[in-house]
């Protein structure tokens, strides 16, 4: 499109393909179970599956997700089981 500089193509195509990256996780039985065990900190209903999500799907991928995020508490947690956090 006339007016668009290259560097702003390529930051959409950077930005598309790290959405095309990204796998869905499916809130079932198993996340909500996991999210009611104890945490390291106290978190929130949402954080807690959030972070149940992401160690779960660590669990059955065997590869370790970076979790981002600026809650301090989340971020806490998610450190305490061995994860990379960006953003806190």
């Amino acid at each position: 499109m006339p007016g668009y500089r290259t560097s702003t193509w390529r930051t959409a195509a950077t930005i598309l393909n790290l959405i095309d990256s990204l796998e869905l996780v499916e809130v079932d039985s198993n996340v909500l179970n996991r999210a009611a065990q104890p945490m390291p900190t106290e978190l929130g209903t949402r954080d807690a599956i959030h972070l149940a999500s992401a160690l779960l799907w660590r669990e059955a991928m065997q590869i370790d997700p970076v979790m981002t995020t600026h809650d301090g508490a989340l971020g806490l947690a998610a450190q305490a089981h061995g994860l990379k956090v960006l953003g806190t």
